[in-house]
């Protein structure tokens, strides 16, 4: 459960230092440009991991049933080839200040696609720690006399959350697939048709060291952070990894004063102060129940613990280890969070 948390953290941090990395690599360069160097930056780094690896990507995709094939294009789709250029646009024209803490808008959207469509499970404390990073938001697009100002760049970036809410819970369930493998799928496919939609419709220059430098991030802040969040939503579900992904953008708000001198105003930091206070509400909650798991057989990483008592040949049970392997039906009740064997709605 606590390997889940942490692993969101690291892949928030990641994460969250992008904006202000994109701001200093943008200058000229098309925004649309920007999204498909970063995406194409994280296929590209994570092939090369799946080489040394051994792993084939095609041969993981045939074994997917059609329907996860169909969650797998409309995760690319959602989160690899809208959300990213939604967001490059944000980046251009708000503060990376702002593009940061609006990013929290993520982990709300997450949630309630999670908890209306995939009928996840949804406690009290998860509600209150939203709520909070919801009027948080609203401070952020406060003006300075007190009045409502929702600027074009925070429209973007509320879109692009929107869409990144989406491919959350798409990704969630395609747990046949490594991490490293969907992560580079969709780095390659939405990278390729982002970079080949920029060369043929926007304008803007990018230079040798742009270009490099977006890919960089793009494997750094991307990839990686995509293959640890990937490996949390399936070890503690949807709605509490966006929730601990939230604190990803004040490491962004934090180097945009450190690095970018940006100034945001006290209600920047009243709204930081709120968001935090949701994210330690959620780390309060507990879950049990007693509940029955109906016999599945799947693949995914995994220690023989309460959930996988079956047996090994020989010199196979190295831990921890990814194979096929089928779950007798099971009925107990204990805490636990909607990983990848909890997916019951109550």
């Amino acid at each position: 459960m606590y390997s889940g948390q942490f692993l969101a953290v690291i892949s928030a941090a990641l994460f969250g230092i992008s904006p202000v990395l994109c701001k200093l690599v943008i200058g000229e360069m098309s925004p649309a440009l920007l999204a498909g160097l970063l995406y194409l930056g994280s296929g590209i780094g994570l092939h090369i991991l799946l080489l040394f690896q051994g792993k084939k990507s095609i041969e993981e995709v045939k074994r997917l049933s059609p329907k996860k094939r169909l969650a797998l294009l409309g995760s690319i789709l959602s989160g690899g080839v809208v959300a990213p250029l939604f967001l490059a646009y944000g980046i251009k024209f708000g503060t990376a200040s702002e593009v940061s803490l609006l990013l929290n808008i993520e982990t709300v959207a997450t949630t309630l696609i999670a908890w209306f469509v995939f009928r996840e499970h949804v406690g009290l404390g998860v509600w209150g720690g939203k709520a909070l990073i919801l009027l948080g938001s609203v401070f952020v697009i406060l003006k300075n006399d007190g009045s409502l100002a929702f600027s074009f760049a925070g429209l973007l970036v509320l879109l692009a959350c929107a869409f990144w809410g989406i491919d959350n819970n798409l990704t969630r369930d395609i747990e046949e697939l490594p991490a490293t493998v969907l992560a580079s799928i969709k780095g390659f496919g939405a990278g390729a048709f982002n970079t080949l939609l920029a060369l043929a419709l926007s304008t803007g220059t990018a230079t040798v060291p742009q270009v490099a430098g977006s890919l960089l991030i793009g494997a750094m802040s991307y990839g990686m952070s995509l293959v640890l969040f990937v490996e949390a939503l399936r070890r503690i579900g949807s709605a509490r990894t966006s929730t601990l992904f939230a604190i990803g953008p004040f490491v962004g708000t934090f180097l945009s004063v450190l690095i970018l001198g940006e100034r945001p105003p006290a209600t920047y930091w009243v709204a930081a102060s709120l968001m935090l206070a949701g994210i330690a509400l959620l780390q309060r909650e507990m879950h049990g129940h007693p509940h029955t798991h109906e016999e599945l057989s799947h693949s995914h990483k995994h220690l023989h613990d309460e959930h996988h008592q079956h047996e090994h040949a020989e010199g196979e049970g190295t831990e921890p280890h990814d194979h096929p392997h089928l779950h007798e039906p099971l009925t107990h009740s204990h805490v636990h969070w909607p990983d990848i064997h909890h997916r019951h709605s109550h």
